[in-house]
């Protein structure tokens, strides 16, 4: 084995810190990478053009100067150079988007499953079709992606294996899902959907900079993304955020989530078929029928978000999925009920990523482990 010297030990640390500042910012001049890094003008110029030489950044035409002197030099990362493919697989659709290394979504397809409890093979038959049509619709090819991440709607332990249940994935529980995407990506990691969703929060939406977050998927069946001290917490068997004890729990009695109970029990209120988001409106706009509906499901889902809030104690909860489009006609009841059955009541808040939320996760976890690797890979050729 060949030793490591300090110097190279620093000398890598000060590309990864580089790198990942014109990654994440898109467009950076030297001192703004001085800045952000703390490094040297010479030592800035002289990582930048180790990382143009091995492919990861270019250097765009520098303006003319406004005024006398050279202008300044401007990095910014070199376009598909490498790309990270996510994917939401859920029980009746499947998602999928693929974004270049600093996390703009550039290309997305979907596709609806036949039923609910489609066949195994037809199941991962369309979610590669939908992989690959993502990738067109990106201009990527699969070997350029660095990495991938799969949600499913499942437990999912910390060896990235899905809870072996066939209520939570029919037809797959007996498949290794870190596979699935092959051939597109040899090897895939798999995380929950809800904890997916929070990551997508602190990144992108209404948790930025909150540490201690609870997000509760709520669409057809309640699960929660647990953050704590600005960490996942899955449990030993990435069990954390299952809601089935909701059973035991007194006016509630199960995991149906808002988008299940307001679609159910409006079609009945309304005496016709009508859909969840259907109900929302209806009751925004002052029906008196819908708007009961919606207190209704608000009494019962405040009762499951006092359990999370009491046990867990976050400094903010958010409702995800499609359900949070609807705003404060839903968050009013909910927060009204919350502090009637709490003592101290916590801050809710609708997702404002709705029903993108586990694939935008999907994507900040594949850059999470991706980017720290970048080094030690080698760029899609010029």
């Amino acid at each position: 084995m060949t030793p490591v010297s300090g110097t190279d030990v620093v000398r890598r640390l000060n590309t990864q810190s580089v790198l990942d500042a014109v990654l994440d910012s898109g467009r950076c001049t030297g001192a703004d990478l001085m800045a952000r890094t703390g490094l040297s003008r010479p030592t800035v110029h002289a990582v930048c053009d180790d990382l143009i030489g091995r492919g990861w950044l270019v250097e765009p035409p520098r303006p003319d100067p406004a005024g006398p002197g050279r202008p300044a030099r401007i990095y910014a990362p070199r376009p598909g150079a490498g790309f990270v493919l996510a994917v939401d697989m859920g029980a009746t659709s499947v998602r999928a988007a693929v974004a270049d290394l600093g996390g703009t979504v550039t290309g997305e397809a979907g596709a609806a499953f036949a039923h609910e409890h489609v066949a195994a093979a037809d199941r991962l038959a369309l979610t590669r079709d939908t992989c690959a049509r993502a990738l067109d619709a990106a201009g990527a090819a699969p070997g350029r992606v660095l990495g991938a991440v799969l949600g499913v709607p499942a437990p999912v332990d910390a060896g990235g294996r899905a809870a072996a249940d066939e209520a939570y994935l029919p037809g797959l529980a007996a498949l290794d899902l870190r596979a699935a995407l092959a051939p597109t990506v040899a090897r895939a990691l798999v995380e929950n959907d809800a904890n997916l969703a929070v990551a997508a929060e602190r990144w992108r939406g209404v948790a930025r900079g909150v540490d201690d977050v609870v997000l509760v998927l709520a669409g057809e069946r309640l699960g929660a993304g647990v953050c704590l001290g600005g960490r996942v917490v899955r449990g030993h068997r990435g069990g954390v955020g299952e809601m089935g004890f909701l059973d035991l729990v007194d006016g509630v009695g199960g995991t149906d989530a808002i988008g299940n109970l307001a679609r159910r029990w409006g079609s009945a209120e309304l005496g016709r078929s009508v859909r969840a988001e259907q109900v929302v409106a209806a009751a925004g706009a002052g029906d008196p029928a819908a708007r009961g509906v919606v207190d209704a499901v608000a009494r019962r889902i405040a009762r499951a978000l006092a359990v999370l809030s009491t046990l867990l104690d976050p400094e903010l909860l958010v409702v995800g999925g499609a359900v949070a489009a609807a705003g404060e006609v839903l968050l009013a009841p909910l927060r009204r009920e919350v502090a009637r059955v709490t003592a101290r009541p916590v801050r809710l808040a609708a997702s404002s990523l709705a029903d993108r939320g586990v694939l935008l996760g999907a994507v900040r976890v594949a850059l999470d482990d991706v980017r720290p690797r970048l080094l030690d890979l080698s760029p899609a050729p010029v």
